[in-house]
Order: C-alpha cells, then sequence, then structure tokens
C-alpha cells in the first residue's frame, strides 16, 4: 500500500486592497468627532475642609457642629477644544446611560481655544463666588451694587470691532442692564437687528450698535453677540474657593447657600447631605445650567439625599434620577434656603415642586 502524503492548504491571501480597507476603517474609528462628552464628576463639600483648609473660605464666617454637607456638582467633560471624542469614545457613550453626548458649538463658541475655555471657566467661577456672596448678603439685608463688564470677545463674532473688553454696560435698547437676564432679554428681542448698548469706556459713556448673530440650534439663547460679559460685584466679603481645577458658574446657588450657613448661627441643613447647582444673580436668581443628569447622578454617589436644581433643568430629568435621591426645583436663593432648613428640620418642604 502506497502512503498518500497529506494535503497542505493555505489561509486565502487578503489583497494588498483589503489591508488598505481594513487599515483605513481602523484609522476611521481614531478620527476626531465635533462632539462632547458629559459624564458625572466629583461633589464638593463645600462645608468641608481639605488639606486642613476649608473649601469655601468665608471671610468672618464660622463652621457649625452638626452641619452636614452643601456639595456643589460637577460634571466630567471630554472632547474638543480640549480633547478629542473618537469614533470609538462615541459609541461607547452613547451605550452609556450616564454619559451625554453634546454637539460641540453648543457649548463651546466657534474659534475659542482650549486655552481661552479655560481662562474663561476660570472667570466664570471666580465671578460666580463673588456673586454669591452678593446674593447670600442681598438676603441677609445687606445689598451690593454690580456691572456688566464686557470679558472677552469671541474671535470673527458678531461684536468684534464694535465692543472691547472693559466695557462695562450701563443699559441695553435703552432700559437700564442690571444683571445678565436684562442683557440677554434684550439681544434676544433685538434679534437679528442690532442691540443699542450704552456702555462706559474709559471713562466715558457712549452708545453702540452690536451686531447680532443667530445661534447654533439648540442654544438656550437664539441670537448672541458673540461676547463674553461677566458679573462684576463689589462684595465687602471675600469668599475664596480652595479645590483647583474646577471652573464655570455653576456652583453659583451653592456658594450662595454656603455663605448663608457660614454667616448665620445654627446649623441650616440639620446634618443632612444636601447637594445642588444652578447658576445665581446677585439678586438671588437661579438659572439653569448644563449636564443636570450627570450632576444629580454624581451627588447620589457621593451620598446625598435631597438635590437642588433649577426650575428651568427639571425636565431634562425625567427617568434619570438614582433612587434614593429627592430633587426639588428651585427658583430662587430663599426658596433654595426654605427647602434646605425644611429638609435639615426633617420636615417635607412645602409647596416645593419635584423633579424627575
Amino acid at each position: 500500500m502506497r502512503a498518500v502524503p497529506p494535503r497542505t492548504t493555505r489561509a486565502p491571501r487578503l489583497p494588498a486592497s483589503g489591508w488598505l480597507a481594513l487599515g483605513s476603517a481602523g484609522l476611521a474609528l481614531l478620527l476626531p468627532t465635533p462632539y462632547i462628552l458629559e459624564s458625572p464628576g466629583p461633589a464638593v463639600d463645600l462645608l468641608g475642609e481639605r488639606e486642613g483648609a476649608e473649601v469655601l473660605r468665608v471671610e468672618g464666617g464660622t463652621p457649625d457642629e452638626g452641619e452636614g454637607t452643601l456639595d456643589m456638582t460637577t460634571v466630567m467633560v471630554g472632547g474638543p477644544p480640549i480633547s478629542t471624542t473618537s469614533v470609538i469614545d462615541l459609541a461607547g457613550a452613547l451605550a452609556d446611560p450616564a454619559v451625554d453626548v453634546v454637539p460641540r458649538e453648543l457649548m463651546y463658541p466657534t474659534g475659542m481655544s482650549s486655552e481661552e475655555v479655560g481662562a474663561a471657566n476660570t472667570a466664570a467661577m471666580s465671578d460666580s463666588q463673588d456673586t454669591a456672596a452678593a446674593a447670600a448678603l442681598h438676603a441677609l439685608g445687606r445689598p451690593v451694587p454690580s456691572t456688566l463688564v464686557v470679558h472677552e470677545l469671541v474671535p470673527g463674532g458678531p461684536s468684534e470691532g464694535v465692543l472691547r473688553p472693559g466695557d462695562e454696560v450701563i443699559a441695553a435698547a435703552g432700559e437700564p442692564a442690571e444683571d445678565l437676564e436684562d442683557l440677554r432679554a434684550a439681544v434676544g428681542s433685538a434679534g437679528p437687528d442690532p442691540v443699542t448698548l450704552t456702555v462706559r469706556r474709559d471713562g466715558a459713556v457712549t452708545e453702540l450698535r452690536v451686531p447680532v448673530a443667530a445661534a447654533p440650534e439648540g442654544a438656550p439663547q437664539p441670537w448672541q453677540m458673540g461676547a463674553l460679559i461677566e458679573t462684576v460685584v463689589d462684595v465687602p466679603l471675600d469668599v475664596e474657593l480652595t479645590v483647583p481645577d474646577i471652573g464655570g458658574p455653576s456652583a453659583g446657588l451653592m456658594f450662595a447657600l454656603t455663605v448663608l450657613e457660614r454667616l448665620t448661627p445654627g446649623a441650616m441643613t440639620g446634618g443632612a447631605p444636601i447637594a445642588g447647582t444652578g447658576t445665581i444673580t446677585p439678586d438671588g436668581v437661579v438659572g439653569p445650567i448644563g449636564g443636570i443628569p450627570q450632576k444629580v447622578r454624581g451627588a447620589a454617589q457621593a451620598g446625598a439625599t435631597t438635590f437642588l436644581a433649577p426650575t428651568a433643568n427639571c425636565g431634562e430629568l425625567d427617568g434619570r434620577v438614582p433612587e434614593g435621591l429627592q430633587v426639588y426645583a428651585v427658583d430662587t436663593l430663599a426658596q433654595a434656603r426654605e427647602i434646605v432648613e425644611a429638609v435639615g428640620r426633617g420636615e417635607p418642604p412645602e409647596s416645593a415642586r419635584t423633579c424627575g
């Protein structure tokens, strides 16, 4: 019997064009996309300490025993212009209920670099501390004057060449501009026509016709000037956040509550773990913020059982409030304070609207 040698087989060879296609597909998965990823960030207790120092130092303020927590909540933001979001990152985010995907242009003005974004966020955080102190002092019967100042212009934006950094906005469309809401309302009413602003520049008062442009679809305001304007308050009280690498104005409400806690006797929270978010004006109006679903999740992970959310953000929390967390909608600092004090007494807040 003759032995028959075994047959050898070879795997089919992929043509060069196939390898190129695979390489191109793999490269495409790593290409950057114009999307921002928002995920839960850490919650920071503003009544607590960090490395032996008070997290939020309030001049003349004193801690109280059994004061509980007042957590400011944060969002971890990834993507342009600070970093990149690849197609792989995008696919993972879409599969994670804790992460939201947002077009870049809805968060950052076109043309801004990561350095400019960081500087703007740092300025907004510093400004929100002063504004919160002003709101707290106002709640205690001590009004504080404030002014609107142009901080920065968006390169190529409508107001470039008309407004200048340092301009103090006195009036908008012939009406006093006492806060950012007044200014936004005037811009919104004027669009698409230019809005008339009265500004003080180098000590002289002048009127300017400032062009506006349509905001990106989905933006909170339909028209924009392409200018970053901050509220500058002359606060006779030093307030300092000792936690680095956190920016933006969304902790204003929690800053104001912390200042009130420090400047009034007794533990306002009654020992309860409370968190929240929201911008604030010097007269105590709470405004909407971004990333509310991520913030409530971060608060729950930190152990909070009560959360204060701007009323304008309440609808975003339908079906997204973690178990064990009660979210209350607030419009003003006074309302937020009432809720905190009621929770501290172990009572349900009267007439408070819940979210989620």
